[in-house]
């Protein structure tokens, strides 16, 4: 089976807030992390995200302080967590730039 990601992932475990739409915000937090998005773990959460849904992930314990919340679309589902695709604000602005 071949791999199809853009960007290398990393074994993390970073705390995270997790904020789903109409199902409040959560702590729990990564099991990897790449430039392009996250895995967050959820088994022990009594959430239901779907595909495609967006969410908002942000670090904490940094020690700066939480870090600054992150759009993110759910694009994967397992029954650990779910596979987060970072939403890059810098893309939206490009796409506008370019209409």
């Amino acid at each position: 089976m071949s791999d199809k990601r853009k960007h290398t992932r990393i074994p993390s475990a970073f705390n995270v807030e997790l904020s789903l739409p109409d199902q409040g915000v959560l702590k729990t937090r990564t099991r990897d992390i790449s430039e392009g998005g996250a895995f967050v773990i959820i088994k022990e959460l009594d959430i239901t995200p779907k595909m495609h849904m967006t969410v908002t992930v942000r670090v904490l314990g940094l020690p700066t302080g939480p870090g600054d919340p992150v759009e993110c679309q759910v694009v994967r589902l397992e029954e650990e967590g779910i596979g987060l695709r970072f939403i890059r604000a810098d893309a939206a602005s490009e796409e506008d730039e370019d209409a």
